[in-house]
């Protein structure tokens, strides 16, 4: 199955890779889309609010997992958003409603492409996951996966 990725908001998205021919589009669409009616449950999106977020000190990087296999190695779709201009920001994933996922997410503070994690293993950048992240340990498929259904979805960052 595939799915479209839609950033909701701008600046841009910069592409970081895909499966399945998920797509990145960096504006809202066009009036004669959004007139459309859905073909499918699974063409609807779902809105994910994330919240926390340090403005104008990185980028935010989300990954959309299928299924545990694939879990934080191969997602159906990752992109970064250009810096954050703000304390929150909103993202649309269309295209895999009614499909369980996992969302992964960070704010990378030094431009380095990747999680950075201090000397004992703890994330030294902000971080978040759809699902509930176990208190003391890495987030896990089975800790984050959803359904999405079309609700909106609220991901806080890590402090």
């Amino acid at each position: 199955m595939s799915g479209t990725v839609r950033l909701v908001t701008s600046p841009p998205a910069v592409p970081l890779g895909t499966l399945l021919m998920a797509t990145l589009v960096a504006h809202a669409p066009t009036a004669a889309q959004a007139s459309e009616p859905a073909a499918s449950a699974a063409q609807t999106c779902t809105v994910i609010h994330i919240e926390g977020l340090r403005p104008a000190q990185g980028r935010v990087m989300l990954a959309v997992y299928g299924d545990a296999e694939s879990y934080q190695r191969r997602p159906l779709a990752a992109f970064s958003q250009v810096m954050a201009s703000g304390t929150g920001q909103r993202f649309e994933v269309c295209g895999l409603n009614g499909r369980e996922v996992a969302l992964s997410l960070f704010q990378d503070l030094n431009a380095n492409g990747r999680l950075d994690f201090n000397l004992v293993g703890i994330p030294s950048e902000p971080w978040g996951t759809s699902g509930k992240a176990p208190a003391m340990s890495a987030p896990t498929w089975a800790s984050s996966r959803i359904v999405l259904d079309g609700a909106p979805l609220r991901i806080a960052m890590s402090p």
